[in-house]
C-alpha cells in the first residue's frame, strides 16, 4: 500500500475539483499545503462577486474531501485587478493573458 502524499493528493484533487467550475471570470488558481493546512487561492477578473466566492467554496470542498481528518482548508478569492497574482506552491490553472 502506498503512503499518503499530501502534495500529490492536492495536485490531483484540485484538477478534478476544477472540472466544470472554470468560469470566464476565473483568471488563475494556485494551491499550497503546510502544517496540515491546504490553501486554495483563486484570482478573478474585476471585483470579487458572491458567485466567485461560492464557486471557490465548492472547489475547496471537493479538495478537502480527499484529505484525511486533521487537515483544514483555507480559501481566498481575490481580484486579479489588484496586482499580479502570486503563486503558492503551484499553479493549478492560469489563463493566457491577452
Amino acid at each position: 500500500m502506498d503512503a499518503f502524499n499530501p502534495a500529490v493528493t492536492l495536485k490531483l484533487s484540485i484538477q478534478c475539483a476544477l472540472l466544470g467550475e472554470v468560469t470566464d471570470r476565473l483568471v488563475a488558481v494556485t494551491c499550497g499545503i503546510k502544517d496540515r493546512v491546504v490553501s486554495v487561492r483563486a484570482y478573478v477578473k474585476g471585483p470579487v462577486q458572491e458567485d466567485d466566492v461560492e464557486t471557490l467554496s465548492c472547489i475547496a470542498g471537493e479538495v478537502i474531501a480527499d484529505f484525511p481528518d486533521g487537515y483544514m482548508i483555507e480559501e481566498t478569492c481575490m481580484s486579479a485587478d489588484d496586482g499580479e497574482p502570486a503563486m503558492l506552491d503551484f499553479w493549478a490553472f492560469i489563463r493566457k493573458r491577452e
